[in-house]
């Protein structure tokens, strides 16, 4: 008798938990027999303690409206039970809960509960429990809440707004590139940590004095937004594009490339660069110095400085063009 009871009210425990989780209103409604009429709940929130069975019904019935549309899954769980006399018994355990409709949510709401129960047989041998206790407060949840969901809406708008900080601190305010400090940050990254390798691109306008001491400086920044278009729009992730001087800026091209990938890139930039300052007569373009990483060369400041080197002799043989660092 003693087993019997223990099991039986540590099973039919366990089962209104996971009709509780699951949000079945059919599978609710098969456990509300076996609740006492005066049944006691205690839940998570300070709000939850229920004297009887209306009450929880009511309860029950606002709980389901407000988690509408979340699904939960038990991952773990577990009963035991203590017999106190013949007919009746203490159940204790726990169970831990999580959200399934995850896509496109930062902030999960988890469920990490402790269960006492306190359960009865009838003369006819029916188990009725006589009350209910989860234990562990969410410190979060507000006053008239079933589970915390403003905190964790909180929570979730906060992360956007660090994501869209943390964006801008990266990035050039006049241009949209990345700032010199972000585009050694991940150029470094792909260099140390994938161990990539790679085509570094060094591009400097020609004459860009030029065309703030006869046009001004806003049409200088009019030309250096429209240079950096160009750019941006040559770059496709993982590939990194950024301004690291006043008329300078730099491309990286992670994994193996061919040479003729990078002279063609190059010629590229070159073309489309001379093209659209010639839209609105400027006849500037662009010089370009290239250096090649391997895959076990791990070193931005000197990849840099070959890439810079590069440069200083397309400009000197000419301008408009590329050179490639030699050692």
């Amino acid at each position: 008798m003693k087993d019997s009871i223990c099991r039986e009210a540590s099973l039919l425990t366990g089962r209104v938990m996971e009709s509780y989780i699951s949000g079945d209103p059919v599978k609710i409604e098969s456990m509300i027999p076996y609740f006492s009429p005066d049944i006691i709940v205690i839940g998570t929130g300070k709000h939850e303690f229920y004297h009887n069975l209306e009450s929880l019904l009511q309860w029950l019935e606002k709980d389901q409206e407000e988690a509408s549309g979340i699904e939960f899954t038990i991952k773990r769980q577990w009963f035991e039970a203590k017999q106190i006399t013949e007919d009746a018994c203490v159940v204790y355990g726990e169970f831990e809960a999580c959200e399934t409709n995850t896509e496109g949510k930062q902030v999960i709401i988890n469920m990490d509960t402790r269960i006492t129960a306190s359960v009865h047989r009838e003369a006819d041998g029916k188990l009725m429990i006589d009350s209910i206790h989860q234990s562990v407060p969410y410190i979060y949840q507000q006053e008239g809440e079933y589970y915390p969901k403003t905190f964790a809406n909180l929570a979730e708008k906060a992360l956007k707004r660090s994501a869209v900080l943390e964006k801008s601190i990266q990035l050039d305010s006049m241009t949209g590139l990345y700032n010199r400090q972000y585009t050694e940050l991940h150029i470094n990254r792909l260099l140390t940590e994938d161990k990539a390798g790679g085509l570094m691109f060094v591009i400097d306008l020609d004459d860009f004095k030029h065309v703030n001491d006869c046009f001004g400086h806003l049409a200088g920044d009019e030309l250096l937004k429209k240079a950096s278009r160009i750019l941006a729009d040559n770059v496709k992730s993982p590939e990194i594009a950024g301004r690291v001087g006043g008329d300078e800026f730099m491309i990286f091209l992670p994994g193996e490339r061919t040479k003729e990938e990078g002279e063609k890139f190059a010629e590229r930039l070159i073309s489309q660069i001379s093209e659209v300052l010639g839209e609105v007569q400027f006849e500037q373009s662009c010089s370009i110095g290239i250096a090649c990483a391997k895959a076990w060369q791990a070193d931005f400041e000197d990849l840099y400085y070959k890439a810079d080197r590069a440069l200083y002799m397309a400009k000197a043989s000419g301008k408009a063009k590329y050179c490639w660092y030699h050692d």
